[in-house]
């Protein structure tokens, strides 16, 4: 990703005496926007064709910068806000840098920052092993980041390299009086890399903000293969919830982050109720080109005790996904982009909840689109 830096380095300038340490701040974003065709679309079961905050990344721009302050060690922050590129308005229910917002240290001992931030289980399979890169597809957002909260408030994360083995944690406080336990979030993950072979791992525990006996956990294996031309990837995931987080309908902007009460709060899974979902998914990216990318994804998650807040219902349930994409680079900050992606629930499983009364429990999108990097 090619990025616009600016060198802010005042010499001779002094505060208090002493002169300003060399800092580097950089502006970067992405502009992504689709238009897709939806097979249904809402309780009726019409079709729809929109225009959507992209396919493959969710648009955004952000400010990070670092301040050498000698010895090795470095000072550093980052600032991302999240907006939709098809009306301008901002994602994150609204927050000025609901994406990103830490200050940290870095040093010899590693990375350690504090605010709000992604989770490293998200970034887990984000940056190394879910074949989609975790794309913002809103057709499908109940893939593997989704299954738990993709970032956190209030956040210490730790994050360090040791020669092959790259480990992460975090603590997320839940800022309850009374209760460390309750609101609270751990997240770790650890990556493995020995040539073109990448195995990796985590673990999360989101602590209801209301009960700290109920808990969402969720438990991660994966591994990817590069062949040069080819990439293959892979994962498993367990997931066990009693908070009712599970089966929350993603926003737009793909986050939940801001806890229980979500615009999809209808199809929050039942509080106390013990969900248990085991999934795995496959794919593979094919450089058929130097410019022609093309990728293909199998998602499936089979879930028992599945419930939900508006329905009652409590059974057991299937899901799964294919999505093909192609990503041809007109240069190497423009791609132009189509997507195709089938999408199916079975049994108690409820693909969306407002087509659930039309019978209808899948859904195809057709889309294609354009995105810019700075």
């Amino acid at each position: 990703m090619k990025k616009s830096s600016l060198l802010l380095l005042a010499a001779g300038l002094t505060s208090g005496g002493a002169a300003f340490a060399q800092s580097n701040v950089t502006i970067y974003g992405i502009v992504d926007t689709s238009i897709h065709y939806l097979s249904n679309a809402n309780a009726q079961g019409n079709s729809n064709v929109r225009m959507d905050n992209g396919a493959i990344a969710n648009s955004r721009i952000g400010f990070k910068g670092t301040e050498d302050l000698g010895g090795g060690l470095k000072a550093m922050f980052q600032l991302e806000n999240g907006f939709s590129s098809d009306t301008g308005a901002m994602q994150q229910g609204g927050s000025l840098f609901g994406r990103q917002s830490w200050v940290g240290l870095q040093g010899g001992f590693g990375k350690v920052r504090v605010g709000r931030q992604n989770t490293p289980l998200f970034d887990l399979l984000a940056d190394h092993f879910d074949p989609l890169t975790v794309g913002n597809y809103a057709s499908n957002s109940w893939l593997p980041a989704a299954a738990s909260l993709v970032r956190s408030p209030n956040m210490l994360r730790y994050d360090g390299d040791f020669g092959p083995v790259a480990a992460s944690a975090s603590w997320a406080f839940g800022e309850k009086a009374g209760s460390v336990r309750t609101g609270s979030q751990f997240s770790s993950a650890l990556r493995y890399t020995a040539g073109p072979l990448a195995l990796g791992g985590g673990y999360q525990q989101t602590v209801s903000s209301t009960n700290s006996s109920l808990k969402h956990t969720t438990w991660n294996l994966s591994a990817s293969y590069d062949f040069g031309v080819a990439k293959v990837f892979g994962g498993w995931l367990n997931i066990k919830d009693d908070s009712g987080l599970t089966g929350s309908v993603m926003a737009a902007d793909g986050d939940v982050s801001n806890g229980w009460t979500t615009a999809g709060a209808a199809n929050n899974g039942s509080t106390g109720v013990k969900r248990k979902d085991n999934g795995f998914f496959l794919g593979s990216s094919y450089k058929a080109t130097n410019a022609l990318t093309l990728t293909g994804a199998f998602y499936y998650d089979r879930s028992k005790n599945v419930s939900y807040v508006s329905t009652g219902n409590v059974g057991d349930g299937k899901r799964y996904t294919l999505v093909g994409w192609a990503d041809y680079a007109l240069s190497k900050r423009t791609q132009l982009y189509t997507t195709i992606d089938y999408n199916k629930a079975k049994d108690a499983a409820v693909y969306e909840l407002t087509n659930s009364a039309n019978g209808k429990n899948s859904l195809t999108t057709v889309g294609v689109g354009i995105r810019h990097i700075f």
